[in-house]
C-alpha cells in the first residue's frame, strides 16, 4: 500500500490522517475519472425527455442497482433511495412512520440503543412513546420476551441501533433484526440500522432479506471519500410503511391539482419514485459509479473484505501500542474506553476506532482539545469532543443526567466545551483508521504520545510545561480560583486537579507483556492495586460551588471569555471595546428557564454528584 498511496492520495504527503470515522479520503484517480466523464459527456436533468436527460436517467437507474449489489442486496428484494446523508435517511424513515401512523390511527413506539448517534436519539422527539436500551443485555431480554416493554398491540414499533459505535468502534449484533422479525407477534416492529460508521471499514451483507434490517441508513463519503451523498436502503416487504408519506415534491407525483381542488396522485412504480423529491444530485450519483470502480481497482474484487481485515490488524497494533504506554511510575498514559467483549483484531466485534483520554503521571487529565491541537501541530489529525454520541459519553465518562444539566448550566457546550468539568472529562480523543491507513500512521501517533505525554523520572512533561506557561498569562487575582476540583476547569486552566480513576479491571498480578517498537512493555494490569494511591474527590455541593464560582466568574470576564456561567442561570454576553460586557438579550429569564435552574439544583441536592466511575476496560 505504501507504494501506491503516494500516487493515489497525494494529499497525505507529510501528514497523518486518523479521522476516517468522520470522513475517509478520496483517491486521485476517482477525481480524475469523474472530471473526465463530465468534460466528455453531456448530461441533462433526468426529469426531462431529451437525449441528454434520458442518458442521465438510465445511468442513475443502473448505478442504483449496482450500489445495491455492492452491499449484497438483490434489487428484487430491496430498493435504494438517494438522500443527502445518513441523517437525512433516518429523518425520512420517521417522517414516513408518522404519516403512516396518522393514516391508520396507530401510535408509534420508538426504541434506540444507548450507543446511537445523535441523529437516532433525536427521533424520540417526534414520538410520544420511546425507550433507550442502556446495554445489549436489555435488548436481548426484550427480544427473547417477544417485545415485552416495547410496543403494545395496535401500536407500530421502530427499533434503531448503530452497526458500529461512532465513539468506541464496537460493533453491535446485526442478528437482532431477523430475531425481532421472527419473535415479535404482538405488534409490528421494524428495524432501522445506522450503518454510517460500520460501512466505512466493514462489508455490509444484505443477501438474506429474512435476517436483514428493514431500513439501512448510510453515507457514501464515509466509504469512498467522495461523493457527499447518502442512501436509504429499503427492504421491499417493509416498504408499505413508507408509502403513506403526505409531503410530495417535484418528480414524485403522476398528477396534481393545485387550483380549485387539492387532489394528487403519487407515483406507484417504486418506493424511490415516491420518496426522491425534486431533481436528484445526478452528477454526484455519477461520481458514485466511478468511486466503486476505483475502490475495486485499488482494494480488489471484494474491497470491503480486504479493508476490514487490513484495518482490523492496524487497529490491534494501535491498541497494543497505546495501552502499553506508561509513565515511569507505572501509571498508564492513556485511558482507553472499550466494551468488555470487544477484541481489537476481531472485525466481528470491534472496528478500527479507539477513544481515549490522556493522563498525567499523577492521574490528572489532559484536555482532549489540547491533545488534538498538539497532534495537529505535528500534522497528525484526530478528532476530539463528545462525537455526537451522548449515550457513549454518559456511559464511559460516567456522567449522570443531573451532572450533565449542571455542566450545561455552568457553561459547557458541545460547540464550545469546557474540557474538564467537575474533575472529569466532557469528551474524548478519537482515532479511527481507514482503507488507506498504514502501520506508519500508527507508529506516528504512538511516537507523538510517547514524546509529548510520557513523563520520565526527573524530566518535566513538555505539554505540562507549555500549559503552565499559558496559565501564567491569565493573571487571576489571588484566591479567585476555587481550590476544589469540583470547580469547572476553564480552557486555559489545563493544570487540572488530580482525579481518582477506577477504570481498569481488578489486577491479577500477572505480567502481560506487549511489544511496542520491538520492546517488551508490561501493561497497566501488571501494577498491583496496593502500589496505586489516588486522592479521593470531594463530593460536589451546589451551594459551595455557587459561592466559590462567583469570584472566579469575574476573573473569567477579564480574560475575554465570551460567556458567563451560573449554576442556576446561563446568561450569554459579548465583550465590548471598552472591556465591559453587553447582554445579547436584555429580556429577563423566562419562567421555564427559572424552573429549569431550580430543578438542576434540587436534583444535585437530593443525589450525590460524585460517585466512583464504573469500571471501564482499557
Amino acid at each position: 500500500m505504501e507504494e501506491w498511496r503516494a500516487r493515489e492520495y497525494p494529499q497525505l504527503k507529510g501528514k497523518t490522517y486518523l479521522d476516517h470515522g468522520g470522513a475517509t479520503l478520496y483517491a486521485r484517480s476517482l477525481i480524475e475519472e469523474f472530471s473526465a466523464d463530465l468534460i466528455s459527456n453531456l448530461y441533462g436533468n433526468p426529469h426531462s425527455a431529451s437525449s441528454p436527460s434520458a442518458v442521465s436517467g438510465h445511468r442513475v437507474d443502473a448505478i442504483r442497482e449496482r450500489t445495491l449489489r455492492f452491499f449484497g442486496a438483490n434489487p428484487h428484494d430491496y430498493d435504494l433511495v438517494f438522500v443527502a446523508n445518513a441523517t437525512a435517511a433516518v429523518k425520512m424513515v420517521i417522517d414516513c412512520f408518522k404519516d403512516f401512523a396518522a393514516s391508520t390511527n396507530t401510535p408509534v413506539w420508538y426504541g434506540y440503543h444507548k450507543d446511537a448517534h445523535t441523529s437516532l436519539v433525536g427521533v424520540r422527539e417526534l414520538v410520544k412513546m420511546h425507550r433507550c436500551f442502556t446495554n445489549d443485555n436489555e435488548v436481548e431480554c426484550w427480544i427473547n420476551s417477544g417485545g415485552f416493554g416495547g410496543p403494545r398491540s395496535r401500536q407500530l414499533g421502530l427499533f434503531a441501533f448503530p452497526g458500529q459505535s461512532n465513539m468506541t468502534g464496537r460493533r453491535l449484533p446485526l442478528s437482532w433484526c431477523g430475531r425481532i422479525r421472527k419473535l415479535f407477534h404482538k405488534a409490528a416492529t421494524y428495524t432501522l440500522l445506522d450503518a454510517a460508521a460500520l460501512a466505512t471499514t466493514a462489508p455490509l451483507d444484505l443477501s438474506d432479506p429474512a435476517t436483514a434490517p428493514d431500513f439501512v441508513a448510510l453515507s457514501f463519503y464515509k466509504i469512498f471519500g467522495f461523493p457527499n451523498i447518502g442512501a436509504l436502503i429499503v427492504r421491499k416487504d417493509s416498504a408499505h410503511v413508507l408509502a403513506q408519506r403526505r409531503f410530495f415534491g417535484g418528480g414524485t407525483v403522476d398528477m396534481i391539482i393545485a387550483v380549485h381542488d387539492t387532489w394528487h396522485a403519487m407515483k406507484e412504480t417504486s418506493i424511490h419514485d415516491r420518496l426522491e423529491d425534486g431533481t436528484l444530485p445526478f452528477h454526484s450519483i455519477f461520481a458514485l459509479d466511478h468511486a466503486m470502480n476505483v475502490h475495486e481497482r485499488l482494494y480488489g474484487p471484494d474491497p470491503m473484505k480486504f479493508i476490514s481485515q487490513h484495518t482490523a490488524q492496524l487497529g490491534k497494533l494501535l491498541y497494543d501500542g497505546i495501552s502499553s504506554l506508561m509513565h515511569d511510575n507505572r501509571l498508564p498514559v492513556c485511558r482507553i474506553y472499550k466494551d468488555e467483549q470487544a477484541v481489537y483484531g476481531d472485525p466481528a466485534v470491534q472496528g478500527a476506532t479507539i477513544a481515549f483520554n490522556v493522563l498525567r503521571s499523577d492521574g490528572s487529565l489532559v484536555g482532549y482539545e489540547e491533545v488534538e491541537e498538539a497532534a495537529d501541530e505535528r500534522n497528525i489529525f484526530v478528532r476530539s469532543g463528545s462525537l455526537c454520541n451522548p449515550g457513549g459519553v454518559a456511559t464511559y465518562l460516567n456522567w449522570s443526567p443531573a451532572e450533565m444539566k449542571a455542566a450545561y448550566a455552568a457553561g459547557h457546550r458541545c460547540t464550545n466545551p469546557t474540557q474538564i468539568m467537575f474533575g472529569r472529562a466532557t469528551g474524548v480523543v478519537r482515532v479511527s483508521l481507514g482503507a488507506m491507513s498504514t502501520a506508519g500512521d500508527v507508529r506516528a501517533l504512538i511516537q507523538f504520545l510517547e514524546d509529548v505525554y510520557v513523563e520520565r523520572e526527573g524530566q518535566p512533561l513538555a505539554a505540562v510545561a507549555q500549559a503552565a506557561q499559558m496559565a501564567r498569562t491569565v493573571q487571576l487575582p489571588a484566591g479567585a480560583r476555587p481550590p476544589s476540583p469540583a470547580t469547572p476547569v476553564s480552557p486555559t486552566d489545563v493544570m487540572a486537579s488530580p482525579t481518582r480513576h477506577d477504570f481498569r479491571p481488578a489486577s491479577t498480578g500477572q505480567h502481560s507483556p506487549h511489544k511496542l517498537n520491538g520492546i517488551d512493555s508490561p501493561l497497566w494490569d501488571a501494577t498491583p492495586d496496593s502500589a496505586i494511591v489516588m486522592p479521593e474527590r470531594p463530593r460536589f455541593i451546589p451551594s459551595e460551588y455557587t459561592q466559590r464560582y462567583k469570584p472566579w466568574e469575574e476573573a473569567i470576564r477579564k480574560t475575554n471569555y465570551t460567556h458567563v456561567a451560573n449554576v442556576t442561570q446561563v446568561r450569554e454576553v459579548v465583550v465590548d471595546g471598552g472591556g465591559g460586557t453587553t447582554p445579547l438579550s436584555r429580556n429577563p429569564p423566562s419562567v421555564k428557564a427559572r424552573k429549569f435552574g431550580r430543578s438542576v439544583v434540587n436534583l444535585l441536592r437530593n443525589k450525590p454528584s460524585y460517585q466512583d466511575p464504573l469500571p471501564v476496560s482499557r
